[in-house]
This record gives C-alpha cells, structure tokens and sequence, in this order.
C-alpha cells in the first residue's frame, strides 16, 4: 500500500515538473533609422482547432499622420513541436502600411506580438534621395 502511494506520488510529481516547451521566433523588416519611433502595436493568441491544419493570421500595421513605417519586428510563439513562418503581403519601407502574415502548423497555439516603428515622411525622402543619390 505505502508502495503504490509513493509511486502514485512519483508519477504526479515527474508530470507536474515536466516544463512546457514553446518555439519562439522573431522577425524584422526594414530598415532601422537614428529617429524612428513606435508608431503601432498588437498582440493576440489563437487556438488551433486541429494542429495539422495551417493556421493563418493576417495583421495591418499603419503608421501615423505624416510618418512612414520604417522597420516591423514581429516575435511569434507557438509549442516546441510546432512551425511558424512570416510573409509580407503588402507594404516595404517607406509607405504607410505594411500587411503581413503569419502561418502556424502542427502546434496547438499561435501567440504573436508586433510593433511598428515609423519615421517622419520628410525625413524619409531626404535619406531615400541621398541613399539614390538624388536631389
């Protein structure tokens, strides 16, 4: 009896102890300038509702009145057997939105976090005409 009570007690304890494992992955697009600033953020967290299906997220990130966005870090976490990829549908540097998508498989959640950092559009141009060299 005290036998299978510590063995009861053995295998509580190996499965509570055990730690999840999570895939985190991040990702960065553009160009990071001297003065970009935060300009739009999210995060949100999906249930996959059979994880051998692909799973997709599409987020808009705009900037501000008179900004463009210059760079976009995205970190996207899924379970350690699972498999994330980013693609973006829309947008580059320079423009006032940028669309991008996130697909997750074999994994039971998909929880992602973005910010977009955006610089001023005058500002912008002076960089773009000296990097092209034009006036």
């Amino acid at each position: 009896m005290l036998f299978n009570l510590f063995l009861v007690l053995l295998a509580v304890g190996s499965v509570t102890s055990v730690p999840q494992a999570y895939e985190v992955k991040k990702f960065k697009v553009g160009i990071e300038y001297d003065h970009s600033l935060p300009m739009n953020g999210g995060s949100d967290r999906y249930r996959h509702r059979n994880n051998y299906d692909p799973f997709f997220v599409t987020v808009t990130a705009r900037a501000k009145d008179n900004f463009v966005i210059s760079y976009i870090e995205v970190t996207a976490t899924v379970d350690a057997s699972g498999e994330v990829d980013f693609c973006i549908r829309q947008g580059q540097t320079g423009s006032r939105s940028m669309v991008f998508s996130l697909v997750s498989n074999h994994s039971d959640f998909l929880a992602y976090s973005y910010l977009a950092y955006g610089i001023r559009e005058e500002e912008y141009k002076k960089v773009t005409a000296v990097s092209y060299g034009g006036c």
